[in-house]
């Protein structure tokens, strides 16, 4: 509608028909804004699934060439049709392209690089702790702690927080630390997708050292909830500094997984409805409650190992740490988030190993859980699908191959 004249305009909007075109940019934006939901958002469904659904009738395995930058999309503006090609050198160069090696490298050294922060941070509201025996010092006029006894100011907390520099650092602290979580565990999400489906990954010596990095950052995260915890462990109610209901739960549900990951986790009820947990093949499953930023997944791997469920090296390579999240899905153990279902048992081809399917033991217990707890409706696989439990459970049982080729493969 460029150009257009007043009156133009006015016969377009009379007709009740408007034509637009396509520019020659549509194919680069489009795979701009997919990257950007991969590598910026974290978030590799939306990423594909702004190819897929911009692209009609595009399957995933061509999106994903696309979104990784291996296939561009340049536009015929004469015929308005976006072709899908694939990328020549200096022609495409123009067209963004994803390297993941070069970004997993710079995540884990971003999250190592916060992480140490952080832990230096606790460590020296550690050392203040101690230095001041336990107690903060501050200056309140007379005149607010007259109007808070007689009752006519109810805001002492919030005067608190706004004049002392200890009260915000802890809280603050805090705060930052919940969302270095959450945001480093969407970016260990990512990586772990990534490894599973970009081919530079299918050398098995690119794949155990960039695997072990996503290890390293899982380990970074560990390193800090520890030190979180011991200083917790002062015996101080940090729930009266922090404003956000969310931090709250999250330092609770923090002592609570501690407690039972020192005293030893054990096999609970999948009944019990807990938020997460790992379901092995013969159906004993291991839970814990807790917020997503909690880490629980990783939690539950790291005790199983300690417990020596999970081996800690392999038999044939000495010095070789096994990552225990890694070994229990090669081994046919299924991950459970609340209604998310995911596998990855179907995987293990693309490392040279026999695949697995779901058991029915465990499909039996996902079932019962799922009709229960969730209506009926499962949600399968990084697609995130959703479908009703007894389909899930007939297609274990009928048709395991498709299940996982449908629902469950990168």
């Amino acid at each position: 509608m460029a150009n257009k004249t007043k009156e133009e305009c006015d016969e377009i909007i009379k007709s009740g028909v408007c034509h637009f075109t396509v520019g020659e940019d549509l194919g680069l934006r489009l795979m701009e804004i997919a990257q950007e939901h991969l590598t910026e958002g974290n978030n590799p469904v939306k990423a594909l699934k702004t190819i897929t659904e911009s692209l009609m009738g595009c399957p995933t395995d061509l999106a994903i060439k696309i979104l990784k930058g291996e296939m561009v999309l340049p536009v015929d503006v004469d015929t308005q049709e976006v072709i899908c090609q694939d990328r020549i050198p200096v022609v495409h160069d123009r067209f963004p392209k994803v390297d993941p090696l070069w970004w997993i490298k710079r995540r884990k050294d971003n999250i190592e690089y916060h992480g140490e922060n952080l832990i230096t941070g606790f460590k020296e509201l550690q050392r203040q702790i101690r230095l001041n025996n336990r107690h903060i010092s501050i200056d309140i006029p007379y005149e607010d702690v007259f109007k808070f006894v007689s009752g006519t100011d109810e805001n002492m907390l919030d005067y608190l927080r706004d004049n002392s520099y200890e009260v915000d650092a802890i809280a603050n602290l805090i705060e930052t630390t919940k969302k270095y979580i959450e945001f480093s565990m969407s970016i260990i999400s990512t990586m772990d997708w990534m490894l599973k489906t970009f081919d530079e990954f299918a050398d098995s010596k690119i794949f155990v050292e960039y695997n072990g990095m996503k290890g390293d950052c899982s380990q970074t995260l560990t390193d800090v909830m520890v030190v979180m915890q011991e200083t917790l462990n002062f015996n101080f109610k940090f729930d009266d500094l922090v404003e956000d209901d969310n931090v709250t739960k999250y330092i609770e549900s923090a002592r609570e997984i501690d407690a039972i990951v020192q005293k030893g986790i054990e096999p609970v009820d999948i009944m019990n409805n807990y938020s997460a947990g790992w379901l092995s093949p013969d159906g004993v499953y291991y839970g814990l409650n807790g917020e997503i930023s909690n880490m629980i997944h990783i939690q539950i791997a790291e005790a199983l190992q300690d417990k020596g469920i999970v081996p800690s090296k392999p038999d044939d390579e000495e010095g070789v740490e096994i990552n225990p999240d890694s070994w229990l899905e090669e081994h046919g153990w299924v991950k459970i988030h609340q209604d998310s279902i995911n596998f990855g048992g179907c995987l293990n081809y693309k490392f040279g190993k026999k695949n697995i399917n779901i058991t029915n033991v465990q499909a039996k217990m996902i079932y019962e859980y799922i009709s229960i707890y969730y209506n009926g409706i499962v949600v399968l696989g990084w697609k995130r699908q959703r479908v009703s439990a007894t389909k899930f459970n007939d297609l274990v049982n009928v048709n395991p191959e498709y299940l996982n080729k449908e629902y469950f493969e990168f």
